[in-house]
């Protein structure tokens, strides 16, 4: 295991040398980088396309079995199954990155440029989301065999499974931020982006990994705990499937409707519930790890609580020429005003931008200056533009965000929508904090006397 996952590992780095120096030999260096590509966001083309998402899947996989395993005691069973059933997926996940889709596929005729990376992809936050959302996915994997292989032996099991549990729900509490703050900044998501998490896979890992973390904390049944492995095992390809899939395109639809949201009330209503219960179990307890337990339910209440307050949002319509004012009142009832202070155009090689400038007034002091923009990918022949993508201006804030987004710019005069989102700030504090809380949980002892 510790062989396969180092030279994993090495395909991996060789992969990303060849997209930083733009071997174009290969076929998947030439679908997903370029010579206008930066560096950062070449090397980050490892996860972009499928073949190379599969083997930093493969990689994530192996270090999580190899770690895994250290942690267990040597001679074991537990140990040994653990290890064996870890390497048959390893195996099965390595076949198909050598016989299916090989990232390391050569070309007969290398072309004189690559077709580069999606334009909504070149942002800061999608160098961490994607990494951070395989990690998640292939650690809950680890977990999930010890619980069955577990609760099927007769060794000491729950302590073990229950640490990893609740590292893959960190992982994966993360990966579902990240996927909420890249789409929270995209003006295609503006309306339901609490909804990426599903479309990127993690919220499956996460209820996974939530179920892994309740049938190791409690004494479930053997023929339970085997269930709530495979159940949790199934969440985290799901996960994997939709993200390497491209999310799963009907979201948007399934957001708007009836079914969506009464789908989304009742899972926050869970998730509430399952932290009121458990601040109550821990609340006489003392030590590290039952401190840090509180932080998670406390944190993740509060997540809940400003997760539902940014689906209530004063929205409104303005149109403003250079150096014009309107008045928009939030959802506190607080009347801003927003002027426009210009329009530009700035650009580097064939990504130009038409950035839209507004100052917010509350008042009379001004308490934002945001800058909205609409990016768009030109091709090298000079034709119009192939790809084109709105980011939204942001001003945060405890009580609520200021979000501005550009439906139509011209050289004196722009039309923009205005939203004021309450909460958000307080999901992004509250879920880091969870997810800290439980790497420490994690790794905390144990009470003497609890059951292992």
């Amino acid at each position: 295991m510790h062989a396969a996952t180092l030279f994993a590992a090495l395909s991996a780095v060789g992969l990303g040398w060849a997209l930083a120096v733009g071997d174009l030999t290969y076929r998947y260096v030439a679908s997903w980088a370029s010579s206008g590509t930066p560096l950062p966001y070449r090397i980050g083309a490892i996860w972009a396309g499928p073949s190379g998402a599969l083997l930093v899947w493969a990689v994530a996989l192996g270090l999580g079995a190899s770690v895994g395993a250290a942690t267990l005691r040597r001679g074991s069973a537990l140990r040994a199954w653990t290890v064996a059933l870890l390497a048959l997926l390893l195996l099965a996940v390595l076949a198909m990155a050598c016989l299916d889709t090989n990232p390391f596929t050569r070309l007969p005729f290398p072309p004189d440029d690559g077709r580069g990376l999606p334009l909504e992809w070149m942002r800061p936050v999608a160098l961490l989301q994607m990494p951070v959302g395989y990690a998640a996915m292939a650690l809950l994997a680890v977990p999930s065999v010890m619980t069955v292989m577990g609760a099927l032996g007769r060794e000491r099991w729950r302590a073990d499974a229950r640490r990893w549990a609740q590292v893959s729900w960190a992982f994966a509490l993360l990966a579902m931020l990240l996927d909420w703050r890249r789409r929270y900044g995209d003006a295609a998501w503006a309306t339901d982006w609490q909804w990426a998490p599903v479309h990127a896979g993690t919220a499956f890992a996460w209820a996974g990994a939530s179920l892994l973390v309740l049938a190791t904390r409690r004494a479930w049944r053997t023929e339970a705990a085997v269930i709530a492995g495979f159940a949790a095992f199934t969440l985290g390809l799901v996960g994997i499937t939709l993200r390497r899939a491209a999310g799963w395109a009907g979201v948007h639809d399934v957001a708007a409707t009836g079914t969506g949201r009464a789908v989304a009330w009742v899972a926050l209503l869970l998730v509430a519930a399952f932290a009121v219960e458990g601040l109550l179990r821990t609340r006489t307890a003392g030590g590290v790890r039952a401190r840090a337990l509180r932080v998670v339910h406390a944190a993740s209440l509060v997540a809940t609580a400003a997760l539902l307050a940014s689906g209530f949002v004063r929205t409104a319509e303005v149109a403003l020429r250079e150096g014009g004012r309107a008045a928009v009142a939030d959802r506190f009832g607080t009347a801003w005003t927003l002027s426009l202070e210009g329009v530009s155009t700035v650009g580097r090689e064939a990504v130009v931008a038409n950035v839209v400038a507004v100052r917010a007034a509350v008042k009379g002091r001004a308490r934002a200056f945001v800058a909205a923009e609409v990016r768009s990918l030109y091709a090298a022949d000079g034709r119009g533009p192939v790809d084109q993508v709105e980011v939204s201006g942001l001003s945060a804030d405890l009580a609520q965000d200021l979000r501005i987004d550009v439906r139509e710019a011209n050289t004196a005069d722009a039309i923009l929508t205005v939203r004021f989102i309450p909460g958000v700030t307080w999901l992004w504090l509250a879920g880091l904090a969870a997810a800290i809380a439980a790497f420490a949980a994690a790794f905390a002892a144990p009470p003497a006397t609890e059951d292992a």
